[in-house]
């Protein structure tokens, strides 16, 4: 397939002459872009502006699981290379942070710096971090995650609280299960055994959890399978479990972050010879090497399909061939790297004094944004192209100009939905 080198040219030459607001965006800006996905990671301590008017711009911090992870470089990425240089906002970092005192601390950093906006993607306990933002006057916006019902609840009438943007639980649970489905319904002879990758299911990954309840279920029901336990007990095992499924399908659930050695985890059970497909709710470009060394010892075919995002990191597993020249993935359901774009709208107009204006019935919002799929290198290549492009991005800076009430004082939270939801 063509490089997307090829796509920006061809994008390049529809959009020559354009007037108006696009000429914000130049070409020197699309190729800072290009240049610059793989960011070098940077403790939040160790940001500094090379910049004199520093205090002249606004700042927002931004806490992440991990820096190094493909999709968080995606989301650097726009946030940096689009929207900082469009609306000259200065980001800050976390390191890789896994626990809700450790978020805490990164919010204690920020407020030694004076920030005054969090956006996190993280999946830490609400409860625990929203009281110290309330008390240093610090809005806090989850960026891309979902939380239980019961969880908004307890949190939704904290003013500091802006709200979630993300994936609603029926679309993880449905994304999942579709991504499944793919792959049963091929199997007409029944001759698939699954290995799950399971995340952090059982340890408070909501959208993990989620996620594996979908492939489940979802199996359950294309194979005529039942299981030995609640789908609702599976996905709270922290150890590599073989499902009792009744019947010769076998699945075993691998649970685990990539800095729990996720990759050795999935060479156990896949160095048996028993399994040919991995369904993963995590990234699989952390382990994507294993399968790759299978295929090749083992001169057989792994199928592959992750819930991760449309990075560099899976635009390679789809454009390079691997074993027998097939692509490295099969199935690709995701984020993207503009999916961001509406967590700093709603932060730029709390922090302009608009918080009021974008509160449900005064609570914090809670809005939907959809997953893309991809299975095949076309329609990867199509859909990556709208996340990264400068002029042709799914939410570009016009748009975002359009809901910003510094620059369209008509806006309202109607049409920040719309443009959230579409």
């Amino acid at each position: 397939s063509r490089g997307l080198g090829d796509v920006y040219k061809r994008q390049q030459i529809r959009q020559k002459g354009k007037k108006g607001m696009k000429k914000i965006i130049s070409f020197i800006l699309t190729m800072i872009m290009l240049l610059t996905c793989t960011s070098i990671s940077v403790m939040a301590s160790d940001v500094q502006s090379d910049t004199a008017d520093q205090d002249e711009k606004m700042t927002i911090g931004v806490s992440v699981y991990n820096l190094n992870d493909a999709e968080v470089r995606e989301f650097r990425n726009y946030f940096e290379n689009y929207v900082g240089m469009a609306f000259e906002v200065e980001f800050l970092y976390s390191s890789s942070i896994s626990t809700a005192e450790e978020e805490i601390s990164f919010i204690n950093e920020l407020h030694e710096r004076n920030v005054k906006g969090i956006i996190s993607f993280l999946s830490s306990d609400l409860e625990e971090v929203l009281p110290v933002c309330e008390e240093y006057g610090m809005y806090y916006v989850r960026g891309s995650g979902t939380i239980s019902d019961e969880m908004y609840e307890k949190v939704k009438d904290n003013p500091y609280f802006l709200g979630t943007i993300g994936t609603s639980v029926e679309t993880e649970k449905d994304a999942a299960a579709n991504m499944a489905e793919y792959f049963a319904s091929e199997d007409q002879n029944n001759q698939n055994h699954y290995i799950i990758a399971c995340g952090g299911s059982a340890i408070g990954n909501e959208m993990h959890r989620l996620r594996t309840i979908g492939i489940l279920n979802k199996l359950q029901e294309a194979y005529g399978l039942s299981y030995e336990k609640s789908v609702e007990e599976l996905v709270n095992t922290q150890d590599t479990e073989e499902i009792e499924t009744g019947s010769d399908i076998k699945i075993t659930l691998v649970p685990g972050y990539p800095k729990d050695h996720l990759d050795e985890k999935l060479a156990a059970p896949l160095n048996t010879g028993e399994y040919n497909v991995i369904l993963s709710v995590v990234s699989a470009s952390d382990f994507i090497k294993v399968i790759d060394a299978y295929e090749e010892e083992n001169s057989t075919d792994v199928l592959l399909g992750s819930i991760d995002c449309f990075t560099e990191d899976t635009y390679e597993m789809f454009n390079k061939k691997g074993y027998n020249g097939k692509e490295r993935i099969d199935y690709l359901v995701g984020k993207y790297g503009a999916i961001v774009a509406p967590s700093f709208v709603a932060m730029k107009n709390a922090l302009e004094g608009f918080a009021e204006d974008y509160r449900e019935d005064g609570s914090a919002f809670r809005l939907q944004q959809s997953f893309w799929t991809a299975d095949s290198v076309d329609e990867f290549n199509k859909q990556y192209v709208l996340s990264i492009g400068m002029y042709d991005n799914t939410y570009s800076v016009e748009d975002m100009m359009g809901v910003l009430k510094s620059y369209t004082p008509e806006t309202n939270f109607e049409e920040f939905q719309k443009f959230t939801e579409k």
